[in-house]
This record gives structure tokens, sequence and C-alpha cells, in this order.
């Protein structure tokens, strides 16, 4: 039985925009741009989802360029996946201000 790590996983790897779009406009897809990208994310999802249990996917905080769209990861971006994870993807640094949180 395939676990939530293992369908995350399988969804990220099945992404693939084929329709047109405006000029000047362009998908990212971090999952096929860079192949260190979905070993990191297969690495961060293996770690935190490899069970089965019930959950809730919550999608959101800046996919784009700065944000998401970089380690391929919600709510985090290259600086906390190396700090707070210890994974990092070669060549790639992005700084995001979003996924910083501070407990008062």
């Amino acid at each position: 039985m395939d676990t939530f790590a293992d369908k995350i996983i399988s969804f990220c790897l099945s992404l693939d925009f084929k329709n047109s779009l405006p000029e000047g406009i362009s998908v990212m897809n971090p999952f096929r741009n860079n192949p260190e990208v979905m070993t990191v994310v297969s690495l961060f999802y293996r770690k935190y989802y490899s069970d089965n249990n019930q959950r809730h996917l919550i999608l959101g905080i800046n996919p784009g360029r700065f944000g998401a769209g970089v380690p391929g990861i919600p709510f985090t971006d290259t600086v906390r996946l190396k700090e707070k994870c210890g994974l990092a993807i070669p060549g790639l640094k992005s700084f995001e201000t979003s996924p910083v949180y501070n407990a008062i």
C-alpha cells in the first residue's frame, strides 16, 4: 500500500501543463525544471509523511519564483529547508519571508 508520501511524490511527478499560454506567460514546475528538486522533495516527504495517517493537505503560500516554486515544498524556501530539515538543493538558494514564523 502506498504511503501518504508516495501519493504526494506521485502527484508531483504527474504535474504537466500542456496547454498554450498568452505571450510572456510561462509555467513554473520545479519538479520537472530541476531533477535535484524532485530528489529533495522525495526525501522530505519520505522523512515526514511515510505513513498512512489521515491528513489534511494545505496548499498555498507563494508558490511563485521566490517561494515554494523553488524547493517544490509548500510553506518553505531553500534556506529554511536546509536549516530546519537538513535538506539542501545544490546550486539553489531562495529566501522568502513568509516561511519565517515568530512565536510570541
